[in-house]
């Protein structure tokens, strides 16, 4: 071998040697990424699911996996955790009842009943039922009860369209007598028999453009996880009424939800209101399950949006609230159900809007929280500007402001109308101003007090007594824990602490929560940061944002985050590649005050970017590790059309995007008018808010991400492709068949998969 080729042969196996540690530093870190997508499960304990008893304090719960699953006993009022069962006796009497022993070591089972005297727990095992007399500790097998139509009738499904037309499962909805579900067959409105299952029709003339629907849980599915609100059952208290409304979408344009999967393609036509035009146009109803009477209700359908609100207890009329397209102005009537004859209780205006319309349209939540009692009602109100709590009688009658204040009101827990209290959540600590506390007040007037104690937030259940409230607490640093107070606040004892050891041997560098002023030099802004599990400040980190900055929901998350999908753990899970992960929320947001939220006000598109940019930098200046020459951005939905304005109203910052599933177009009504008013009273406001003039400003590298079947947003992804293209700007495309707005499965995988590559090559691997 000559002299050359020894020192090529020399350098080759330096090489070697000098890659396999970066390989195997690599393939650490991704194995690390891979683990934190799923976070939860490196973290037991820190919550529990109570099962409360029949004196409506006491409960039990199950701790453990099933090799060693405990079922504690918790009566507050004697201070007592005790095992429910005594373990060994309790395996003994199943091997015995069963002929063999029972899997694992603790208890073989995670649900039972217990009767109301605490005398006999029944339980189900390998596909058989047994009684346990807790006595005597005697295991009997319990016979299969008797096949009867009743036994087969459990609660369905029906699809429900609402305003954005996706047909979502919802749940049949049982009578308060317990006799029939309500639910939707064909477009129209439907009695399942509870005993039998027979179908007892109510309408027979609805159809596709003017539908029928009812009252039930409220579901939807965003960014990988399903999202439920229980609104008003539509059943009056005597289970004779039901609220029905029909909607007219006859008028509505269609929108093209695309299928590929076939061997001819399939194309589903969805009603689609547009700014400007037309409304589904809802005609309110009281159905009358005897006689099969339909009352409509005597009130202007035109141009607005209706949610109910409730019955009166003597069933005599239905409440509800009748929201203007603009969102200025909301009703709150009652409708007589003899007749439908409506009365006006008492009418809101706002100069911006009075309610967030996702809270009003999609989950049926206008802020209406009904006394136990009947005789009133309390009702969330910015009109001092912060979100707070107003007692109301059922006349229409304003008793009194029962809290105020420099915080917003999040929502009420429970009404303690005989203790005369009224217990809700709110951002109420400063400077910690989103910090999450359940606080109470007198029905009566006074000063809120505060109940919890830990920084962080506050999650409660309160025992059907009201007399004690489960705290489940977190902060993005600290790992969650259950205490157990009394309903002045004071704690009982602590239940359960989270277990963090595997996560902390995997690795772990704690999130840290920050403030920076916004664009304007004078806001507060509020956000988390999260690191490498191997983090060294003395190095420095490429850096991303995760953002969404719509105008209805707070994106930071501020707890300790467990249970999530994938793609809503993805934040801290790309801080484990290597990079600092920024989340804040901007001007324009809620849960602050009605000052901060209006600031989207006709100005759509103007403040967002600014404010986020501005933090970055405040950042970058405070933090040496952070590289600001190496920054990407992305978002989803609103989080897309703002990852992609960022490319081009700060390029001089961030380098490169990812806009997924972006909602582009300002033409949506429901979505925008709230925000940006009316189209013919705010042209330039919508001409300003459509992203498709920034095009030819795009700097940087772009990723559009698309699920073809997302019949909103998709077409206004193909659109903005196509203004690059003609703007002679580099993108690239993820386009997702079978998908709608929110990725799941494999989809799912494959989107996470193409984000971490596109962000490893265009900013990790970026040049300084």
């Amino acid at each position: 071998m000559n002299g050359r080729g020894s020192m090529k042969a020399a350098l080759g196996v330096a090489l070697t040697l000098a890659a396999a540690p970066l390989a195997a530093a690599e393939d650490e870190r991704q194995a690390v990424f891979e683990r934190y997508l799923d976070f939860a499960a490196m973290v037991q304990g820190g919550s529990i699911e109570p099962n409360w008893l029949a004196d409506g304090s006491s409960f039990w719960f199950a701790d453990g996996g099933p090799a060693d699953r405990v079922i504690w006993r918790v009566d507050p009022a004697a201070d007592v955790v005790e095992p429910l069962f005594d373990v060994p006796r309790l395996r003994a009497a199943i091997a015995e009842a069963i002929g063999h022993e029972p899997p694992y070591a603790g208890v073989p089972f995670e649900t039972f009943q217990l009767t109301p005297d605490g005398a006999t727990a029944s339980f189900a095992l390998e596909g058989g039922r047994f009684s346990l007399d807790m006595a005597t500790y005697k295991v009997e097998a319990q016979p299969a009860p008797a096949a009867t139509p009743a036994a087969n009738v459990r609660p369905g499904t029906f699809p429900r369209r609402g305003y954005f037309s996706l047909p979502v499962p919802s749940p049949e909805v049982l009578s308060p007598d317990g006799k029939w579900y309500a639910t939707l067959i064909d477009e129209n409105v439907a009695l399942r028999s509870a005993a039998d299952g027979s179908i007892h029709a109510l309408t027979a003339d609805g159809t596709f453009d003017d539908a029928w629907d009812v009252e039930s849980a409220r579901l939807t599915l965003g960014a990988g996880i399903t999202i439920a609100y229980v609104p008003f059952t539509p059943w009056s208290p005597d289970s004779l009424k039901l609220w029905a409304t029909l909607t007219d979408r006859s008028k509505l344009p269609r929108k093209g939800e695309l299928h590929y999967m076939e061997t001819l393609e399939r194309i589903v036509p969805r009603p689609f209101a547009v700014a400007g035009g037309h409304l589904d146009h809802v005609r309110p109803h009281i159905l009358h399950v005897l006689s099969g009477e339909r009352i409509a209700v005597d009130v202007d359908t035109e141009d607005c949006y209706f949610v109910l609100l409730g019955w009166l207890p003597d069933a005599s009329e239905a409440l509800f609230a009748r929201f203007s397209r603009d969102f200025k102005t909301v009703d709150v009537m009652a409708a007589r159900a003899v007749d439908g004859s409506v009365r006006t209780l008492f009418t809101e205006t706002a100069e911006t809007f009075v309610k967030i319309q996702h809270d009003v349209v999609s989950f049926g939540n206008a802020g209406f929280t009904a006394l136990p009692d009947g005789s009133g009602f309390l009702w969330e109100s910015t009109r001092d500007g912060w979100n707070h709590l107003y007692l109301y009688r059922n006349d229409g009658r304003l008793e009194r402001q029962l809290t105020r204040g420099d915080y917003p009101v999040l929502e009420v827990q429970k009404v303690d109308q005989e203790n005369g209290w009224v217990y809700f959540t709110a951002h109420g600590e400063h400077p910690r101003v989103y910090d999450t506390h359940l606080y109470r007040v007198a029905l009566g007037g006074g000063a809120a007090q505060r109940l919890t104690q830990d920084e962080g937030q506050h999650a409660v259940g309160f025992s059907p007594s009201l007399a004690y409230f489960l705290d489940t607490h977190s902060s993005p640093g600290r790992a969650p824990r259950v205490d157990l107070r009394a309903a002045d606040g004071s704690l009982v004892r602590t239940l359960s602490e989270a277990d963090t050891s595997a996560l902390e041997s995997l690795g772990w560098t704690p999130t840290v929560e920050f403030s920076v002023k916004a664009a304007d030099g004078e806001t507060d802004l509020w956000g988390v940061m999260h690191r490498p599990y191997d983090f060294d400040p003395g190095k420095r980190y490429p850096v991303l944002e995760y953002l969404y900055a719509g105008p209805q929901i707070v994106a930071t998350d501020r707890s300790f985050s467990l249970g999530l999908s994938k793609t809503q753990n993805l934040p801290r899970a790309m801080a484990q590649l290597g990079y600092v992960v920024v989340t804040l929320d901007g001007r324009g947001t809620p849960e602050r005050s009605k000052a901060f939220q209006d600031v989207i006000y006709r100005s759509w598109g103007k403040n967002e970017i600014a404010d986020h940019a501005a933090a970055i930098r405040q950042l970058g200046e405070r933090h040496p590790f952070m590289d600001l020459d190496r920054v990407g951005i992305w978002g989803h939905s609103w989080g897309g059309y703002y990852a992609f304005a960022a490319l081009a109203q700060a390029p001089d910052l961030y380098r490169a995007a990812v806009s997924s599933a972006p909602g582009y177009n300002p033409y949506a009504s429901l979505l925008y008018e709230p925000y940006l008013d009316l189209p013919e009273r705010a042209k330039g406001a919508y001409e300003f808010a459509s992203p498709y003039r920034l095009a030819p400003q795009v700097q940087g590298r772009l990723m559009l991400v698309g699920g073809l079947a997302d019949f909103a947003t998709f077409p206004e992804f193909m659109r903005m492709s196509r203004a690059l293209i003609d703007a002679g700007i580099d993108h690239d495309q993820v386009v997702l068949p079978e998908e709608g707005h929110g990725y799941t499965g494999v989809a799912e995988d494959y989107f996470i998969r193409k984000l971490a590559g596109f962000f490893e090559t265009n900013v990790m691997e970026a040049e300084r």
